[in-house]
């Protein structure tokens, strides 16, 4: 197979890739999907607790990935080796209200039946990337959304299924949509990878912008 060739790789190939998130699916999309092979992974330690209140739901993710950005250019502020920090945050917005990780079943459930009244969801997500620098880093963003359309002809039985599977417990909106997720959607429009963890294009276009500043 034909390697894939392009002015963005050996401009990357300069500096130490840091994704600042332990998600493996969003290392894949980098493999796969963005041919960044080369990635130190380092898990931010930046508590996602900023307030919504005020603010649109597009920056609220903004601010968080930001942030999650912020935590790990602490450690190589005064680095001299050429470093190139990624971060991401994504959240289901439902009839304006930001849903993130449920955590627990009852939370999960609130949202299912959310979506059973306003089914038409954003995927929102925020891509961050910081180039550190001793005195002025780079930091630029940009931010994603994929509309889904929920059905609203799903019953209860299939709902109270994957709820007790416990798949979505763990990520924003409490549904995976690459995997049995998926069985709750009959409409997609946007980015597909942007709902699983990554943002192809945007991400890709983010990079071109930061390694030629």
């Amino acid at each position: 197979m034909p390697s894939f060739r392009h002015p963005l790789y050996e401009k990357l190939s300069q500096y130490k890739f840091i994704l600042g998130s332990t998600s493996p699916r969003r290392l894949d999309i980098l493999h796969n999907n963005l041919n960044i092979k080369d990635v130190t992974i380092i898990g931010s330690s930046f508590e996602e607790n900023l307030t919504k209140e005020g603010i649109s739901n597009e920056e609220y993710v903004r601010q968080t990935s930001r942030g999650k950005a912020e935590s790990i250019l602490t450690d190589f502020r005064d680095t001299s080796e050429a470093t190139l920090i990624l971060t991401s945050d994504t959240v289901i917005s439902c009839n304006g209200e930001i849903f993130e990780k449920p955590g627990t079943k009852e939370n999960q459930r609130h949202m299912f039946e959310k979506y059973h009244l306003y089914p038409d969801i954003k995927v929102i997500t925020a891509v961050t990337i910081v180039i550190p620098d001793s005195t002025d880093p780079l930091i630029m963003q940009d931010t994603a959304i994929t509309r889904l359309v929920f059905d609203t002809d799903c019953s209860s039985e299939l709902v109270d299924a994957y709820i007790n599977s416990e798949e979505g417990l763990q990520v924003a909106g409490g549904f995976k949509f690459q995997e049995l997720g998926s069985l709750f959607f009959k409409g997609i429009e946007g980015d597909y990878f942007n709902v699983v963890g990554l943002p192809v294009a945007t991400t890709f276009h983010l990079l071109e912008q930061a390694v030629s500043k």
